[in-house]
């Protein structure tokens, strides 16, 4: 028998919303947890060898320098093999090569560390954490999406991080959250190319700004879409958005972005936006 209270039914729809995400978040918090447990291993073993490998290698070619410092004239089989493997082009490029492996490995460490920052689910209950981390390692999980498309150049994430403190928060959820937010914008960027596929001078951008203010933290996410219209504003968190220029998934996102927020982290979440002007995610969060 359906609900005869329109609230009801809508207080039960964000209830079961609400439970989905949780087992999603749960689930990914143990894939994340197993694959970055798994790359550290390999990625360890690399690290921690590739120095040493540098070092061997560049005494090898001090060696081999000092032979044709003291026999500048080899046998002819030593001359040939030396032509054959063009000493000289190796001399100079395998240590370009063991640098550029080097930077590898510091780019899968940062990755990893990222992922663990994002995936930190597996408790509700709220730690100390660094703001900036979260939001750095959202950005990273969303960044083959702001790579350019055949609609759009590559969106530019602008960060102007102030001076804040830790707050207290779940960060697995609130890092949820926060994606859910730079999606959706990633996806007005996107909506304003195809609706503008002729303008030469629209540089999609989403500007992030963290500042203190008293005893609140301060996040702004912004970007420069076809904004909003006033009534859109009003009820872009709300669980019923049928008629709104908003995908189903996406209003979800957002809708759970609100929960977390306020209902999870006593915040405020407030969209700003005007036709033309782009749309910003205004957060307050106690410190």
């Amino acid at each position: 028998m359906s609900p005869t209270n329109p609230s009801e039914a809508q207080l039960n729809a964000a209830e079961i919303l609400e439970l989905v995400q949780q087992e999603k978040i749960s689930t990914l918090s143990h894939l994340v947890s197993s694959v970055v447990h798994e790359i550290n291993n390999p990625l360890g073993c690399i690290t921690g060898n590739i120095t040493y490998i540098k070092d061997y290698v560049k005494d090898l070619l001090k060696l081999i320098e000092l032979y044709q410092e003291h026999y500048p004239e080899p046998v002819d089989e030593i001359a040939d093999e030396i032509d054959a493997v063009d000493l000289e082009y190796l001399t100079e490029d395998v240590p370009k090569l063991l640098s550029a492996m080097e930077n590898g490995a510091q780019r899968l460490h940062q990755i990893s560390n990222a992922l663990r920052t994002f995936a930190r689910f597996e408790s509700d209950r709220q730690i100390l954490f660094n703001l900036h981390d979260g939001i750095d390692s959202v950005l990273l999980m969303v960044k083959s999406r702001c790579k350019g498309t055949k609609i759009r150049s590559p969106i530019e994430i602008i960060k102007s991080y102030g001076d804040i403190p830790e707050i207290n928060c779940c960060p697995g959820h609130f890092n949820q959250a926060i994606s859910y937010l730079i999606n959706y914008q990633i996806h007005a960027l996107d909506e304003k190319a195809k609706a503008q596929p002729s303008d030469p001078d629209f540089k999609p951008t989403i500007t992030i700004k963290t500042s203190l203010n008293t005893d609140t933290v301060i996040l702004s996410i912004q970007d420069n879409s076809l904004g909003l219209s006033e009534d859109v504003q009003k009820t872009i968190f709300e669980e019923v958005f049928i008629t709104k220029p908003v995908e189903p998934l996406t209003q979800m996102g957002l809708l759970v972005s609100r929960q977390i927020i306020e209902d999870q982290h006593q915040g405020k979440i407030q969209c700003q936006s005007a036709l033309g002007s782009g749309t910003e995610f205004r957060i307050e969060l106690p410190c």
